[in-house]
């Protein structure tokens, strides 16, 4: 007998399009500037290091006492040039460590949603998990695992100290594909679950959700 409390996939994402639509856009909105954050404290840093590293060889290799002046120079040259550059990307270190951390939580919160629609599809549609067709494999992990761990794993990362042994071997097996993945146990992944998906539009998306299968 037919469950009547199921619906077909079309129907659902039918149903909740609206919202991923508006989702997916912010999400790699602010995906791309949590790049650019990184990529400007990262160059400000090796800015930094680069010309302190000048400054100190000449010091440590000075033959004479206006050699060691010249790294002298060169070492406040280095400090008053690319560590304030440095410093006034952002106004303050601190801030801009804050503003990545920000970005970051914003990215993991909107690609937790996303796959929280995704989970939460194959649920209505499917039922149980033991009930949930594979639909494509990304290396030897089935996209609806990787789904449903992903899922989970962005939403109770910080209370289980024992994880799911079936998400403890999804990821170990997307470990293998790319090393992050072996963090689980450390931070959401939600963002970097979205990236391995390919989900970059919505049609991405709604491909794998139908691509599990249809009533």
């Amino acid at each position: 007998m037919a469950d009547s409390s199921r619906i077909p996939m079309r129907t659902y994402l039918d149903e909740i399009k609206h919202a991923v639509e508006h989702i997916m856009p912010t999400l790699w909105h602010e995906k791309s500037e949590l790049r650019a954050l990184e990529k400007q404290a990262n160059a400000a840093a090796a800015r930094a290091a680069h010309e302190y590293g000048q400054a100190n060889f000449i010091m440590l290799n000075a033959e004479d006492p206006d050699d060691f002046m010249m790294g002298v120079g060169a070492h406040w040259d280095s400090y008053w040039g690319p560590d304030k550059d440095a410093f006034y990307l952002s106004q303050d270190a601190d801030q801009l460590r804050a503003r990545i951390t920000t970005r970051a939580f914003s990215t993991s919160a909107l690609a937790g949603a996303l796959l929280q629609y995704a989970k939460q599809g194959m649920s209505a549609v499917y039922s149980k998990p033991d009930n949930w067709p594979e639909g494509r494999k990304v290396g030897d992990v089935a996209v609806s695992v990787i789904i449903r761990h992903g899922r989970n794993q962005a939403m109770h990362w910080e209370e289980e100290k024992d994880p799911h042994p079936g998400l403890v071997k999804c990821f170990d097996k997307l470990a293998e594909l790319d090393p992050v993945f072996g963090e689980y146990r450390e931070r959401s992944l939600a963002m970097e679950v979205v990236e391995l998906l390919g989900w970059k539009e919505y049609a991405d998306f709604e491909r794998d959700l139908l691509g599990a299968g249809e009533e």
